[in-house]
């Protein structure tokens, strides 16, 4: 097959399309990827890496507007209400790159037999209708409605409630998105639509879900075409690593260190990733551990490495993660998946969106702390979330089973096989 792919987002939203491009390659099927990274991330190296012809969409725009971007960003992440973070981040990095990502979305379904598109990208899901190619949504959270769980962001009501929590979620959405759903239908010449949620599973093929089952079983109130497709992980082979020289000695300098990161956002957000940094080097002193801690070139480079912290840019998860005790992270999916897979407890520190979801997974599987909200950061709370995470054998060792059941799943090779299901 032809496949075409369109994603948008940060690194957490456009890695999991490159593996899934990645996987579909190797079973002998030809695949464009287009990414739109609002942080103005250049991916075709590893793009290359993975066999993927690809294209940056937006990139003069995330390039010229970067402060701008940024700034927008820090005001998000200092609210604490995820429909105004939304409403921001879709003003400020998906409505300026729409147009352009509409043009690619028409010139990549006319090429391609099957289009997959990130739940956000709904220009590419107007041209795969207006050139009636089937159309594949990929929604890298758990944003289906179900009697089994709220709307993220809300409480759980209970099976009987919680249909009401998403009916009003997706008015909420309706607000926030489908005008400009139907504007771009109107480009492609198509009828509107009314309610998006309502009207969803009319307008895609199929819904893949790429989630470890281990973490999120398919709830049983989902239509047949919404697929949990299982966790997709980057190959080793894709994105090889090894240690530099200072690392690799700070690794073996004694016990596993921690590792703490809060992901490719903080690189929106210099003064937040200033401070969230200092934050946990104190916790790390306060706790009396050793850890890794990644941030941005600007702010890691200012660093000075000792005893008890490594400061580090970019290290794969899957390579580095098992070489730790404890992984501190903001609670993206991706992120969250490969600290299971590791078989190392968490500490999620969610910033905003599904973030706080995958914090209380963790934490009800009991194989992550009680997560501690950004807003709420100190070194002490930190260092306290540290210490009962690796002083706790029973946590440690659910973690490491849970492990050993995510890493027999293959998300990638399960999502291949059901686009390929499509023609």
């Amino acid at each position: 097959m032809k496949v075409g792919i369109t994603t948008w987002g940060s690194e957490g939203d456009v890695r999991p399309f490159i593996v899934l491009a990645h996987a579909l390659v190797r079973r002998g099927h030809t695949v464009r990827l287009d990414y739109s990274s609002v942080e103005d991330r250049d991916y075709s190296g590893l793009c290359a890496s993975a066999g993927v012809e690809a294209r940056a969409i937006g990139k003069e725009y995330f390039a010229s507007h970067r402060e701008a971007v940024h700034g927008d960003m820090a005001r998000a992440f200092a609210t604490s209400n995820p429909l105004k973070q939304l409403g921001s981040i879709i003003r400020s990095t998906l409505d300026p790159v729409t147009d352009e990502m509409f043009d690619a979305s028409l010139e990549l379904a006319r090429e391609s037999d099957v289009m997959v598109g990130h739940f956000m990208t709904h220009p590419a899901g107007a041209a795969a209708e207006k050139h009636g190619k089937p159309y594949v949504l990929i929604a890298l959270a758990p944003i289906l409605p179900s009697k089994h769980f709220p709307p993220i962001g809300t409480p759980d009501l209970g099976r009987l409630l919680n249909p009401l929590l998403w009916k009003l979620l997706g008015r909420i959405l309706d607000g926030l998105l489908k005008k400009r759903v139907n504007e771009a239908r109107a480009r492609a010449g198509l009828s509107p639509v009314g309610s998006l949620l309502d009207r969803l599973l009319d307008l895609v093929h199929t819904i893949l879900v790429p989630l470890s089952p281990t973490l999120f079983p398919r709830p049983d109130d989902w239509d047949p075409r919404i697929h949990v497709s299982g966790f997709l992980r980057m190959p080793d082979s894709v994105e090889p690593w090894e240690p530099d020289a200072e690392l690799r000695a700070f690794l073996e300098g004694g016990e596993p260190p921690a590792f703490l990161s809060f992901g490719s956002m903080l690189s929106l957000d210099h003064a937040r990733a200033l401070e969230s940094v200092a934050v946990m080097r104190a916790a790390l002193g306060k706790a009396n551990m050793r850890g890794i801690i990644q941030a941005p070139p600007e702010v890691a480079e200012g660093q000075k490495n000792d005893a008890h912290a490594s400061f580090i840019v970019r290290a794969p998860h899957a390579q580095l993660f098992p070489r730790c005790s404890v992984i501190v992270h903001h609670g993206g999916a991706g992120t969250t998946q490969s600290a299971v897979l590791a078989g190392r407890p968490s500490v999620v520190v969610p910033h905003v969106a599904d973030q706080f979801l995958w914090g209380d997974q963790l934490e009800k599987r009991g194989i992550g702390v009680k997560p501690l909200p950004r807003l709420k950061l100190t070194p002490d709370r930190l260092a306290a979330r540290l210490r009962e995470a690796v002083g706790d054998p029973a946590l440690r060792e659910r973690a490491r089973v849970a492990g050993e059941a995510l890493a027999n799943e293959d998300g990638a090779t399960r999502a291949a096989e059901l686009i390929e299901q499509v023609s």
